[in-house]
């Protein structure tokens, strides 16, 4: 199932300033790449989902990391969770919002 990507715009900043850096090439390859794994299956073996229990969401969700990058120092993370999804009708649209995109902390 393919969900939606919304981003935060804190999530929004970061992604834009990564795009806008030439020498994070590389890193926004890999941070693209875990968006759409995110966007097919949350629970991709390579993105290594899993809870971030120091904090919640707004609402009380729960909030996950994924990796964009392992094995690198400084790792970047994506802090995300479910919802709100959206309703059109009697079309419901999953939605994954991204909270940011961050190097590990």
């Amino acid at each position: 199932m393919v969900r939606k990507i919304k981003l935060t715009p804190t999530a929004d900043g970061q992604l834009t300033a990564l795009e806008q850096a030439p020498s994070n090439a590389a890193l926004l390859n890999q941070v693209r790449k875990a968006i759409g794994y995110l966007e097919l299956d949350p629970h991709h073996p390579g993105l290594h989902t899993h809870e971030f229990t120091s904090m919640s969401g707004a609402n009380g969700e729960k909030i996950f990391e994924a990796y964009a990058q392992n094995s690198t120092p400084g790792a970047y993370r994506i802090f995300w969770h479910y919802g709100p999804d959206e309703i059109k009708g009697k079309k419901k649209t999953p939605v994954i919002t991204i909270l940011a995109i961050t190097r590990h902390p």
